[in-house]
């Protein structure tokens, strides 16, 4: 028990001194802006000892709360009691408390007299006087304020200073079950003040018991007294609109706007139009928009203006729009006119003005006029169908319903002439009533040419177009409604006319569809001839002005076509049957085989063939085409082909007929004569075979012979071997359609090489002068240069790929002339001169050297006698 004792009683120890230094710093909670309150005298205490309780007191005498909108909240001459308390007793009066929302200022003030608080008996606190104010305004310094007048504490007068030091006090009393007690008091007085608000509280009274509980110290908080406390916060500033949302709207109200800005304040915000106040003002949470319902207004422009307890926004806009509210209709005339419209009609009445036009039947009237006073209203009618016709005046925001006007039907009462031919062209009158504004006449539907209306509206001239044969209905479009009159004009058949045919020309089989215009042709009435003869699938237009048909078969050349009706036969119109092979009878083509160069003249004999064009083998055109003149025979010269059948048409110009076949033979090689020869080339050789008629080159490898003569028969030719490399080679004789091939057909031998310059032709006698040979038959990594008795291997000549030149390096030899040879696997070349010299001399790229001065040549003298005395000096040391 001692262990909790303890530990209840450091728990109480730290939160009895946890709030009593709270209570020297903290400020009072705050609100939202404006708001202020103030309350006379709080009692908050209760203790237990033991579980029993010894103290208890909770009362608050005099409590005061702004008003949202605006406005103070007071209570005054409160006497102080604590109804129900235990051990606690109180006397007084609250003589006010208030709390004022303004828009300049928010403000709260307490005022206590003649207070005494007693606690288990012993006399606790007294004060003769206490106020407490705060005031906070919407521009300028906050204030907070505490008078004590007459404080004493256990019975002992004391001064407590704002802000400052506790005041504390004990005294002893009796508790049971607390040994020692004595009630502890701590005395706060607290003027705060902040950028936004103030606080104010003229005592508070923190008290605890303490003594010993079943041996063990204890602290047992009891709770706080305020004594006059008062509390406001800065009102927020006026209140600013930003936007109204619609910006316009009827006279007559009735319209939800919605206004955006800031500080509106909900349930205490108006709207008022030029001074009369919107209804239904409804603030969003937030107080950034509201949405308001417009009383009645003027018509024009009205000023806009939110308020609140904080203030007045600045105006927003608004206008207010003629909605014919108070618009009185007296009369309309005329009350009706043709559907075709144009009637002017006249509305009388008042409160017109501002009217902005005049609907029928949801149609704008024309010409619309309002006169100064708003009394008078002309339109003109539109277009509409026949009938009744609901007439509005249309408001800027709004429409106002006038008497009804009726729209009349037009109509036919005559159509002269009645009838006319099916090809139109015939000037109709039509008589009636309604024809103002007529846009068209229509025939069966076809529209007439040429219209002219009657100023009157009772008749009108229209030219007939092209129509079947027979009645047809004739229609007047009129807007609004058309008038009508049923097989009111018959088409009588008139002589057709037949103006162009497309094709002009085709297959003497027939078969081809054609198109004919013109005039006055009679749907399932026209029949079409070719010389005579009928034609196929006569389909006619609606409008009598085409046609199609399928031709018959005809003989080749011209044809009449004739375009015929119950009202007669057009003029002829040309055709052209053309030869399309159907009449071709073919009995023979010789010869049916030849070379695949082509050029082989074949005979096609048969039937028909007059009119032919020409011949084609496998889809490619014959040459030297001829067809004598009965048309029983063909000659044409093949087009090159491949080997096999070939596919053999006699072309028409309108088709094609098949003749037998051609063979194409593709070429032979039978011999290649001589079949060797020298890599160098330049072996004319002769190949013999079959169907070299036309070869346009031979190759021997990949590399084309030269000087290529072909046999007129196409048996043999002759061709110049190009150079090539040692071995066999195919020997290919190009030719159109097919090339032939021999395989192997022809070996290069290695030739003996040809030396035909050296250049330079003289070097030292030390050697390493840099020789280019020219010549020809040189191999690549196979030849050999011999020089003053001396080989160069193959691996120190380097030879050009066409073999034509190559270049060395030459030994050390004794000046003089010497010989150079070049060997290969073919053997040895002619033998050129190359000239060795002691020194290198002057040079012009020639064999043979420059001619050297006077002193050059003594100079040379001079060196040779000394060399050769050195010599035999060192020839006598050795002997």
């Amino acid at each position: 028990m001692s262990s909790v004792l303890r530990r209840i009683t450091t728990a109480s120890t730290a939160v009895l001194v946890a709030g009593l230094a709270t209570l020297g710093l903290q400020t009072p909670a705050r609100a939202a802006p404006g708001d202020a309150n103030a309350r006379g005298v709080v009692v908050d205490l209760a203790a237990e000892v033991l579980g029993i309780a010894v103290i208890t007191a909770d009362a608050t005498i005099g409590t005061a709360t702004a008003p949202a909108a605006g406005g103070t909240d007071t209570e005054t001459l409160l006497a102080i009691s604590i109804p129900g308390a235990l051990g606690v007793t109180a006397s007084g009066t609250v003589e006010e408390v208030a709390a004022t929302r303004a828009a300049a200022s928010s403000s709260a003030s307490s005022s206590v007299n003649g207070l005494n608080l007693t606690v288990l008996g012993v006399d606790v606190l007294d004060a003769t006087e206490v106020t407490a104010t705060a005031i906070c305004p919407q521009v300028g310094a906050t204030s907070a304020d505490t008078t004590l007048v007459g404080l004493e504490l256990f019975g002992s007068a004391v001064t407590l200073t704002a802000n400052g030091p506790a005041v504390v006090g004990s005294a002893a009393v009796i508790v049971p079950g607390l040994l020692g007690a004595s009630l502890n008091a701590s005395l706060t007085r607290v003027e705060t003040t902040t950028a936004t608000g103030a606080a104010a509280v003229a005592v508070r009274a923190a008290l605890t018991l303490s003594g010993t509980v079943l041996g063990a110290p204890t602290t047992i908080p009891v709770g706080t007294v305020i004594v006059a406390e008062a509390n406001c916060e800065r009102p927020p500033a006026a209140p600013a609109a930003a936007t109204i949302t619609p910006d316009e709207g009827p006279q007559s109200g009735g319209q939800t706007v919605t206004i955006t800005g800031t500080g509106f304040i909900p349930g205490g915000t108006t709207v008022t139009f030029d001074g009369v106040p919107a209804t239904a003002v409804t603030v969003a949470p937030g107080g950034t928009s509201l949405t308001a319902v417009t009383p009645p207004g003027a018509v024009g422009p009205a000023s806009v203006v939110v308020s609140t307890v904080n203030g007045t926004a600045a105006p927003l806009g608004y206008t207010y729009l003629a909605d014919g509210s108070a618009a009185v209709i007296n009369g309309l005339t005329p009350t009706s006119g043709p559907t075709a419209g144009g009637t002017t009609v006249t509305i009388t009445g008042t409160g017109f003005t501002g009217v902005a036009g005049v609907d029928f039947d949801g149609l704008p009237g024309t010409g619309f006029t309002v006169n100064p006073a708003g009394t008078t209203i002309t339109v003109v009618t539109p277009p509409n169908p026949a009938g009744p016709a609901l007439v509005e005046l249309v408001f800027p925001a709004g429409r106002v319903t006038a008497p009804t006007f009726t729209y009349i039907a037009p109509t036919i009462t005559s159509v002269v002439p009645n009838s006319g031919p099916n090809t139109g062209g015939t000037t109709v009158t039509i008589t009636g009533t309604g024809f103002t504004g007529a846009t068209g006449v229509t025939f069966g539907g076809n529209p007439g040419t040429n219209l002219v209306v009657a100023p009157d509206g009772t008749s009108l001239t229209v030219v007939t177009p092209s129509g079947p044969v027979g009645p047809v209905d004739v229609t007047v479009l009129v807007p609004g409604a058309n008038a009508s009159a049923p097989d009111a004009f018959s088409y009588v058949a008139a002589t057709p006319t037949a103006a162009a045919i497309t094709p002009d020309e085709g297959p003497q089989s027939g078969g081809q569809t054609v198109t004919i215009t013109g005039a006055g042709f009679i749907p399932g009435g026209t029949t079409v001839t070719f010389d005579g003869v009928p034609a196929t699938d006569v389909t006619v237009n609606a409008a009598g002005t085409s046609l199609t048909a399928v031709t018959p078969p005809g003989a080749i050349g011209p044809a009449a076509v004739v375009v015929s009706t119950v009202g007669g036969a057009s003029t002829p119109l040309d055709y052209t049957y053309l030869a399309d092979g159907s009449g071709a009878d073919v009995t023979g083509l010789t010869p049916t085989t030849g070379p695949t160069s082509g050029g082989t003249t074949v005979t096609i004999t048969g039937t028909g063939f007059t009119g032919a064009t020409g011949v084609t083998v496998d889809g490619v055109p014959g040459t030297g085409f001829t067809v004598n003149p009965a048309g029983t025979t063909i000659t044409v010269v093949t087009p090159p082909n491949t080997a096999g059948p070939a596919n053999v048409r006699l072309v028409f110009p309108a088709g094609t007929a098949a003749a037998p076949p051609f063979t194409y033979v593709a070429p032979t090689i039978t011999s290649i004569v001589p079949n060797t020869g020298p890599t160098t080339g330049g072996t004319t050789v002769t190949i013999t075979g079959t169907g070299l008629t036309g070869a346009t080159g031979v190759n021997f490898g990949n590399t084309p012979g030269t000087n290529l003569v072909v046999d007129p028969s196409g048996t043999s030719l002759t061709v110049v071997t190009p150079p090539g490399l040692p071995g066999t080679v195919d020997v290919t004789v190009q030719l159109p359609g097919d090339d032939v091939v021999e395989p192997g057909g022809f070996t290069y031998q290695i030739a003996p090489p040809v030396i035909g310059s050296l250049n330079p032709g003289q070097g030292t006698t030390g050697g390493g002068t840099t020789v280019t040979v020219g010549g020809s038959g040189f191999v690549p990594g196979r030849t050999v240069v011999t020089i003053c008795g001396q080989t160069i291997p193959a691996g120190a000549v380097t030879v050009a790929p066409d073999g034509r030149s190559l270049t060395f390096r030459t030994p050390a030899c004794a000046a003089g002339n010497t010989t150079v040879v070049v060997s290969t696997d073919g053997g040895a070349s002619n033998g050129l001169t190359f000239r060795y010299v002691s020194r290198i001399l002057p040079v012009t790229g020639d064999t043979v050297a420059a001619p050297l001065s006077v002193g050059g040549m003594l100079a040379l003298v001079g060196l040779f006698l000394v060399l050769l005395t050195r010599r035999r000096q060192r020839a006598g040391r050795v002997g």
